[in-house]
């Protein structure tokens, strides 16, 4: 996928966020943040956009009025807006390689894992008879109480929390 620049036009970024370049214009009057040279931060952009059309702050004035039809079809249009931009913020955070896919990454955290799990038995086995040797100890003695620590060893990693790994990065 192409990445886009990180500032585009008002029109790109209307179309961005799928509303008009006139509610940009509105929203510009409104405090849209724009750069010396008439082009929108992307990211910026989308920031504001989803603070200041919070649907938490909507009643920032007060309460819907109570003439009901009119109150909702503005807060649906309103409404409406924030998910287009949440939309676009999420496109434009995956076109930035900001986003991964969790299904992919499942799969390859699984596939590191078993390779490591694997690594690690077959050092085991590399390792034994030499151990042994060097020791002077019965090689199948070796192997079979190394074998069973490394995979008790394995067990115990394998029931830790993943966020208990972490070194604190």
């Amino acid at each position: 996928m192409t990445k886009l620049d990180s500032h585009e036009t008002k029109t790109a970024f209307a179309a961005r966020v799928g509303l008009t370049k006139g509610r940009i214009s509105q929203l510009v009057a409104e405090g849209l943040p724009v750069r010396a040279d008439g082009r929108i931060d992307v990211a910026e952009g989308l920031a504001w956009i989803e603070t200041n059309l919070d649907p938490a702050r909507r009643y920032k004035g007060g309460a819907p009025s109570a003439t009901g039809r009119t109150a909702t079809l503005a807060e649906a249009k309103r409404l409406h807006e924030i998910v287009k931009v949440q939309r676009a913020r999420l496109a434009f955070e995956r076109e930035q390689d900001k986003l991964i896919d969790a299904d992919e990454a499942r799969r390859t955290v699984f596939a590191r894992a078993r390779a490591e799990r694997d690594a690690h038995l077959a050092w085991v086995q590399r390792t034994a008879p030499l151990l042994a040797a060097e020791l002077g100890a019965d090689p199948r003695a070796t192997f079979a109480a190394l074998d069973r620590m490394m995979r008790e060893h394995l067990e115990h990693l394998a029931d830790l929390p993943l966020g208990s790994l972490s070194d604190g990065a």
